[in-house]
């Protein structure tokens, strides 16, 4: 009988350990992922990108969040947003002005991120945005 206590505790722990596991493993996946291609040499933030396909991955979905920019399976910018609004339908986009980067619009986890231009000098005149489609992998919510 004492036996048979021993081997209930001991798979208690293991159980126990099982589960932190999970939990750990769940709280560190991205709150989003997804994928996209830049045509021509892009800035982001403080990163140059040059054209070439890449992947994303969002640490969360709220102020303060940080993009992770992959080529291949190596990261190779970490841009933290400068702020960020709800939006509720749309494509899932990056948009454009002038080669650098100003919003990423993700419908599916209810946020358009915002980043400063890259010379934050007074704009010169009007330019039409650039619209690039990104492709959503995954949304955890």
């Amino acid at each position: 009988m004492k036996t048979n206590r021993k081997f209930t505790v001991i798979g208690l722990m293991v159980l126990g350990m099982l589960v932190a596991g999970f939990k750990a493993k769940a709280a560190s996946m991205p709150a989003l992922q997804g994928k996209f291609t830049l045509a021509s040499e892009t800035r982001w933030g403080q990163a140059t990108l040059p054209a070439g396909d890449y992947s994303f991955s969002l640490d969360k979905d709220y102020p303060g969040s940080v993009v992770a920019i992959f080529s291949g399976m190596q990261c190779v910018a970490r841009i933290q947003t400068q702020g960020f609004s709800y939006i509720k339908s749309g494509r899932s986009e990056i948009v454009m002005e002038d080669g650098t980067v100003r919003e990423v619009n993700l419908p599916s986890i209810g946020v358009s991120l915002h980043y400063p231009t890259h010379n934050q000098a007074a704009p010169q005149a009007w330019q039409a945005a650039q619209v690039i489609p990104v492709a959503v992998t995954g949304a955890g919510r």
